[in-house]
C-alpha cells in the first residue's frame, strides 16, 4: 500500500515545477516575439517592393503606347483634382490598373494601415482607401518624357540628373518606419529599380 501511493505521487508535477515550465515558457515567447515583429515588418517591405516592381512593369506598358509620355493624375483625388485644372480628379491606379493585370492590389502596401493622423474627410483612412493607392505619383511628371523633366530639373535647380534618379512613385507616407530612418519609403524610379530612399 505504502509503495503504490509513493509511485503515484512521483507520476505527478510539483507546483514548482509547473510554474518553472511556464516561466521558461514565457521567457521563450519574449525572446522570439521581437524577432516575428521583425520578420513580420521585413515580409511586407518586400511585398511592397513587389508591388512597386509590379507598378514599374505597368508604367512601362503604359508609356509604350504613349511614346514615353508619363500619365496626368492627381496627388490626393480624393480631395481635389489638383495639379489639375477641372472638376474630375484623375487617380494613378486607375490610369495603371489595365497596364498591371487588372488587379487593384498590386496599389496597396500592406502597411498602410487606418490613417489615424490624417485630417478631415480622410481621418481613420488608409490612403488606399481614399486614393485607391498607396503609393504617391509625381504629378510635375503628367505629360512629360523622363528626358524632358530631367531638362526642366536642371532648368529648376542647375543640375543634371541622370534619368533613372527620378521617382515616380513612393509611399504614401513613411510606412515602414520612423521618418529619416533607412527603409522608411519605398521608391519606384524611371527605369523600374526599387530603393529604401530617395537618390
Amino acid at each position: 500500500m505504502v509503495a503504490r501511493s509513493t509511485r503515484r505521487r512521483r507520476g505527478a508535477f510539483t507546483l514548482i515545477e509547473i510554474l518553472v515550465v511556464v516561466s521558461i515558457i514565457g521567457l521563450l515567447v519574449a525572446i522570439l516575439l521581437p524577432s516575428l515583429r521583425r520578420a513580420r515588418g521585413q515580409a511586407k517591405r518586400v511585398v511592397c517592393a513587389s508591388n512597386l516592381r509590379s507598378i514599374g512593369i505597368g508604367f512601362g506598358s503604359y508609356l509604350s503606347d504613349t511614346n514615353d509620355r508619363m500619365p496626368y493624375a492627381s496627388f490626393l483625388p480624393s480631395i481635389t483634382p489638383l495639379p489639375l485644372e477641372g472638376d474630375e480628379s484623375i487617380y494613378i491606379a486607375d490610369v495603371l490598373l489595365p497596364h498591371t493585370g487588372g488587379n487593384p492590389k498590386v496599389f496597396k502596401c500592406p502597411r498602410d494601415e487606418t490613417g489615424r493622423t490624417r485630417p478631415e474627410p480622410n481621418n481613420r483612412l488608409s490612403y488606399f482607401q481614399t486614393e485607391r493607392s498607396s503609393y504617391e505619383y509625381r504629378t510635375r511628371l503628367g505629360g512629360l518624357t523622363v528626358a524632358e523633366y530631367a531638362n526642366s530639373y536642371e532648368r529648376w535647380t542647375g543640375r543634371r540628373n541622370a534619368e533613372n534618379s527620378f521617382w515616380i512613385l513612393r509611399d504614401y507616407n513613411n510606412f515602414h518606419g520612423d521618418g529619416g530612418s533607412d527603409g522608411a519609403r519605398r521608391y519606384l524610379y524611371s527605369d523600374g529599380h526599387v530603393t529604401d530612399y530617395e537618390n
